[in-house]
This record gives structure tokens, sequence and C-alpha cells, in this order.
């Protein structure tokens, strides 16, 4: 690893040696459960999506650049909202906008009757959604399959961002018109994954074998749960547990894991503009350029010779010599933070991030 820093068209180059960092703190161990390590196969987000009109615009819509696609968008749409409304507002399509509405489905899924935001995009020439209000419009899985409507959106558009005027939010405006569920179960078996930071083949031995021991009563010894790979974790449901599945998957979520470490885990706390993180937190090899520095991580070099290249390392760069890098060239508690950062945002940090 390396930090080169430009001053006075001078660049400085140095590898960072293994070092205690000050400030960084071990976090005690704690008996882990197998929810903090894995999550159901198909329990992560999804979202579901729309085109419409945005109407109420004061002359920031499309014009008459986008008026075949309005014409089109009115006619599926005329049916769903207040006719008379939108008969007024596509008399001047300046004060119309076409757009893509998005609703993001959070991990556990949507229920019927539930409200969600939804974000408004416009895919035209509209200058600005400010004021606006997105006409009902359907919502769908897929563009394949229109029919399949999950929610229906409409509201006020409030910007998010003053720089991106053409991207706005409806707070609670997408109402769930049927449930959107993660399909957790199949021919009666589910799959457990683990988090990235966690996935190992120890990792998942260790979830396998303490289902299989939960279990073992019910099952005569038989086994139940196999580890599939580093990463995920097949379990068959007990026949006796199919009537009360939901119970039973709670059940092995909340088995502990008493010899599992805990994730490496990163806590930046922005009012004391520190950070604090468990000790063997690694960085993947990456690049990052921040306020005149570029940081370099770089992978082990294969080699036992001590004419290694400067910067290189033996084993995976860890987090703590970048904190005595930091250290040793003054850098600032803000720059260290939005590093870090950069550094998770594009997944060289393997830990969970916190920001606190």
């Amino acid at each position: 690893m390396s930090i080169c820093k430009n001053s006075n068209r001078t660049t400085h180059r140095a590898a960072v040696v293994m070092a205690v960092v000050i400030g960084a703190l071990c976090i005690p161990a704690q008996a882990l459960k197998i929810r903090d390590v894995a999550r159901l196969k198909n329990e992560s987000p999804s979202s579901i999506i729309g085109y419409g009109l945005v109407v109420g615009l004061k002359g920031t819509g499309d014009g008459g650049d986008n008026a075949l696609t309005i014409t089109k968008l009115a006619a599926l749409v005329r049916n769903l909202g207040d006719e008379r409304t939108l008969e007024r507002e596509l008399k001047n399509n300046n004060n119309v906008a076409v757009v893509q509405v998005t609703v993001n489905i959070p991990a556990q899924g949507a229920h019927e009757g539930e409200s969600l935001d939804a974000i408004v995009s416009s895919v035209g020439s509209a200058k600005s959604l400010r004021g606006g209000q997105l006409f009902l419009t359907p919502m769908i899985l897929s563009m394949t399959d229109r029919t399949n409507i999950f929610a229906m959106a409409s509201g006020e558009c409030l910007l998010d961002d003053e720089q991106h005027p053409t991207r706005a939010r409806v707070v609670g405006g997408a109402v769930m018109i049927k449930d959107a569920l993660p399909d957790e179960i199949k021919d009666g078996r589910f799959t457990l994954v683990l988090h990235p930071n966690t996935a190992n083949p120890e990792t998942a031995t260790a979830v396998a074998d303490q289902i299989n021991e939960d279990v073992k009563v019910q099952t005569g010894g038989k086994a139940v749960a196999f580890p599939v790979d580093s990463t995920s974790i097949d379990v068959i449901i007990p026949p006796e547990e199919l009537k009360n599945v939901t119970q039973f998957i709670s059940r092995v979520r909340s088995l502990p894991l008493p010899n599992i470490p805990d994730p490496a885990k990163v806590v930046i706390d922005t009012k004391t503009k520190t950070i604090v993180f468990t000790q063997e937190v690694e960085l993947a090899p990456t690049t990052i350029i921040h306020g005149g520095m570029m940081i370099e991580i770089v992978p082990p070099v294969p080699s036992s010779s001590s004419s290694s290249p400067a910067g290189s390392m033996p084993q995976n760069t860890k987090l703590r010599s970048l904190m005595e890098a930091f250290r040793l060239y003054n850098v600032s508690p803000d720059d260290r933070i939005a590093i870090v950062r950069k550094l998770h945002d594009s997944n060289a940090l393997k830990a969970d991030l916190v920001i606190q």
C-alpha cells in the first residue's frame, strides 16, 4: 500500500509498515446469531417501475419534444385518475413531463395497502419537476408483463437535491395493491447466504452444524443443513415444521454462533470525526484519489525476496496500516473519513460501515 502526496510539485512515496493504530477500538467479542452473519437468499431489495406523466409544471416540462409520447401515456392513464384535470394539463405540453417512476421494495417485501416513496426521474427534455404532480401511474415488476400491477403511484413531486431538479421524490406516493414478497421457500427448503464479510468455509460449516444440532431430536440425528460453498447453506425444512415455516425460519436465524468472531465493522462518528474498527478489517486492491492524494491498495507481491517493490505488503492490507499512514502524513480527520467512505463505495473496504 502507498500514499502519494503532491506538494510543491514533489511526489513523496512511502511503504507503510504494520503498526498499532492509536484510537483503533477492538470491539469486544459477543455471541453472534445466525441472522448476524447470513440472510435468506431472496431476501434482498428489489424495485417496481412505471412510466407516467408529471403535470402542473410552470413551463419547465417537455414541451413539443415529446408530444407523441405524452399523448400515448395519456391514453394509458386516462381512466385511472381525474380525466378532466389531465385534459386541462395536456393543453400545454410545456407543463407536462414524461417520467420514469421507481419504487424500491425493502428486503422483507411490502404488503397490500403499504405506502412507499416513489422516485420520479424525467426521461425527456424537462428542465425541472418542481411543483409538479405525478399523475396516477401503475407500477409493475417488469416491462415484459405490464398487466401485473403491484402499486399505484401519485402525488406531489419534492426535489431531493436542488442541483438535480429533474429528479424528485413523492413521499409515500406509491400504495401497494398486492403483496410483493421475497420467494424464500421453494420445494420445502430455503437457502441462507452469508454476508460478504463473513463468507468462508468455516462459517458456512458452523452455521450448518448449529442448525443440525438444533433439529437433531426432531430428525433423529439426520442432517437438514448442508454448506453448499463458502457463501451459502441449504436447509431442508423438517416435515413437521412445514406448517410453521415462518416460525422455523425465525428459530433458525436466532440460533447462536458462539465460536464465530464478530463481522468486521467500521464506525464513523461524524460529530467527533473519529473512526473506530475491529482489528483485522481488510482492504481490497484499489486506487483512491482524494484532495491531491493518491492512495494505492496493492495486492500482495508473490516474492520471498527482500527487494520486493516499495509499498507492497506480504499479507492482505489492513485498515490499521492505512490509519498509520494517515498519521504519518498528517491527513486531516475530514479527509480520513472521506477516504474511508470512498473505499466502502468502491467495495474495497471489507467490513460493514456504520455512520453515526
